[in-house]
């Protein structure tokens, strides 16, 4: 069975100390992305609840596609060494669906990221990662895989491999009782040739690295990544009656361990994402430059 391993979501935050800086590199960044025939739209927004600043939002479209959305606000945040208020001015872009397996789609929305980000390096615009959507997807029916957390965290609740689940065509892996944003990461799997309509069968397990995370693992968030996909297991298992027993077996412990996972045999159809292309893809946003 054939399977792949992608980055769908990603989002970019820059920090500025003032208005006038962040409005030219907004500037600057909407100017490049024109020359690209990448046009954007202003959203309406409220003021925030926890600002006196006004947050400005803006949708990113090319051929009638919304490819990702750019927003501006700020935070401020007391010095208590010297009793002083800082506030950041920021601008974060998320892009969304760089992998939809819509070639054109995807060939548009990725030369969009990149071109951003080189422009980024080339001026030593300093940016960081906010979030990261870490995709495997498998060419097969979702009836036929299986994922699980065989490494739980004490703090997190999980679903049952049998547990009834109320939304049809995604199996949810944590049970987020806050709002899932708020999460430090969730991971769920989903038909993804039902939800975009394509033509053949594919299903995505997918891991949503969340602000939070990026907040906490600041400085290692590489090798952060790597540990938080190794919770997983997601398994291509064609037979059912073997599928029902590796579901039956997950239940019945409150904790696996390694000699648990080896004995029930979930290795055998475990499926493993390819690290190197994820960190790869990461290294390229942060090095690449205009005339690369």
């Amino acid at each position: 069975m054939k399977y792949q391993t992608s980055v769908d979501t990603v989002c970019l935050q820059i920090d500025t100390p003032n208005e006038m800086t962040r409005s030219l590199i907004v500037d600057g960044i909407f100017h490049l992305l024109w020359t690209k025939k990448i046009y954007f739209a202003e959203k309406p927004c409220p003021a925030s609840l926890h600002s006196n600043f006004y947050k400005k939002e803006y949708y990113l479209y090319s051929n009638n596609l919304v490819l990702a959305t750019i927003w501006m606000s700020s935070f401020s945040m007391k010095n208590n060494f010297n009793n002083t208020v800082n506030t950041t001015y920021y601008i974060a872009l998320e892009f969304a669906g760089l992998k939809s397996h819509h070639p054109q789609r995807d060939a548009i929305s990725n030369t969009a990221l990149f071109s951003v980000c080189a422009y980024l390096n080339t001026r030593s615009i300093s940016f960081k990662l906010k979030s990261l959507d870490v995709c495997l997807d498998m060419y097969t029916s979702m009836d036929n895989v299986l994922a699980l957390c065989t490494k739980k965290s004490p703090k997190t609740i999980y679903y049952g491999a049998n547990e009834a689940q109320k939304f049809h065509g995604t199996y949810y892996i944590e049970k987020i009782n806050i709002h899932p944003h708020e999460a430090v990461q969730r991971a769920y799997l989903y038909d993804k040739a039902l939800k975009d309509k394509l033509p053949y069968r594919l299903t995505r397990f997918e891991l949503k690295l969340q602000s939070k995370f990026f907040s906490k693992y600041r400085h290692t968030f590489i090798a952060s990544m790597i540990k938080s996909l190794s919770r997983y297991h997601v398994m291509h298992v064609p037979n059912k009656r073997d599928k029902n027993y590796l579901m039956e077996q997950y239940d019945q412990y409150p904790i696996l361990r390694d000699r648990d996972i080896k004995r029930i045999g979930f290795d055998t159809y475990r499926c493993y994402p390819d690290i190197a292309a994820v960190v790869n893809f990461i290294n390229q946003l942060f090095s690449i430059k205009e005339m690369d």
